[in-house]
């Protein structure tokens, strides 16, 4: 919409469409945004995304207090545009190889994220639990449950990320294993006693599944490499497919009515780091319908333009791509993710320099959370005009 107004009271959204028309709906003073020259859009929702372990742990030992890092990093994403962030964080994989790399436990970074949710961050802040099946440690299957029970987790998905299957393949794992001077030989050893991990079972899977559509958590599969895969993962209940290995899974997925995620780098960079999927020509497909921003948040907001761009979707598509959608897949929708009379008002304002799009501004329910510089897009007047 062209010289269109959006109002807002309360941190909802209350109108929508000509300026003047809307007016009406206040009586007294208010304020008045000019933000002509600039994109209104909603606020960007990711689903996925691992950052947050990063940003605590940025080097192996090297942690940061768990506040810290959920506030500094909460900061970059409302500057990226993002308003609801799902933050990803690993479960199941053994216990040694976590504390490898931090000392916090699971249930400590859990906790902290959910102290600094309530009430101290400027994006929505939730949590997505990612279950390793494989290589899991103990007492990783009643973690997880107890979580589920505890009401922390608002996403769950399930992922195997065991080289010689979805991403990593045999071959693509040797290669790894070269860069880093080991033989094939070895490397094969190595193969070996990975995949002889202990591994969740199908029950154990439907027990978890089955407890968190109970609670009313949606679930995820992620690196699903054949549809065969695909179909088994949508009779546990799974509704989002993330991150499919090729184009067969995620046509597969999108028949079957699950939300299909891409990767926003693999938009960004023009493909996957590891020969995989090709997002932006899955999304010209109709087989992948969504953006996450999985490593590099940022990428979110990038994408989407370029996705409008290089002509791949229109930039209404695309934009529900990363908010309408993953509200959708989410079950936030009647909250957020679009311009809608009654929704909170999380909203970006969006610029253009040269093609490359910067965030303004973003409002998380009608608050001014994140400003940049001092563009015209900032004037901000009071009054009944």
């Amino acid at each position: 919409m062209a010289n269109a107004a959006v109002a807002i009271s309360a941190g909802r959204i209350v109108g929508v469409g000509e300026a003047a028309e809307l007016s009406g709906l206040f009586s007294g003073d208010y304020e008045t945004l000019d933000l002509r020259g600039a994109y209104v859009m909603p606020g960007l929702i990711d689903l996925h995304t691992d950052t947050l372990e990063k940003e605590i742990t940025p080097r192996p030992s090297a942690d940061f207090p768990i506040d810290v890092a959920v506030q500094e990093l909460d900061r970059k994403l409302v500057a990226c545009g993002i308003t609801t962030v799902y933050h990803s964080l690993h479960f199941g994989y053994e216990e040694s190889e976590l504390n490898n790399r931090s000392r916090y436990s699971r249930r400590q970074v859990v906790d902290g994220v959910c102290a600094m949710a309530a009430g101290h961050t400027l994006a929505k802040t939730r949590i997505h639990a990612r279950y390793e099946v494989v290589g899991m440690g103990p007492g990783a299957l009643g973690l997880v449950r107890g979580l589920l029970e505890d009401g922390v987790v608002d996403l769950l998905s399930f992922m195997d990320h065991t080289p010689g299957q979805g991403q990593y393949t045999r071959e693509l794992f040797i290669q790894r294993q070269s860069k880093l001077g080991i033989d094939e030989a070895q490397a094969l050893r190595i193969l070996s006693e990975k995949q002889a991990r202990p591994r969740l079972t199908l029950e154990q899977m439907k027990s978890v599944a089955d407890l968190a559509l109970g609670f009313g958590v949606p679930i995820a599969s992620h690196d699903d490499d054949t549809p065969e895969k695909v179909r088994q993962m949508h009779d546990l209940g799974v509704t989002i497919c993330e991150f499919p290995i090729n184009m067969a899974s995620a046509e597969t997925a999108r028949e079957l009515g699950l939300e299909v995620f891409g990767g926003a780098s693999n938009v960004f960079r023009g493909g996957s780091l590891t020969g995989n999927l090709n997002v932006a020509e899955a999304m010209r497909a109709g087989a992948v319908n969504a953006l996450c921003s999985d490593y590099y948040p940022p990428a979110m907001i990038h994408a989407v333009f370029k996705l409008a761009r290089e002509g791949v979707l229109p930039l209404h598509e695309a934009v529900n791509a990363a908010t309408l959608v993953p509200a959708r897949a989410a079950g936030v929708a009647q909250d957020t993710g679009s311009i809608e009379v009654g929704k909170e008002a999380d909203l970006i304002v969006v610029q253009l320099r040269g093609e490359s799009p910067v965030v303004a501004q973003t409002f998380v329910r009608g608050e001014r959370v994140h400003m940049a510089g001092r563009d015209r897009v900032a004037q901000l007047q009071v009054g009944a005009s």
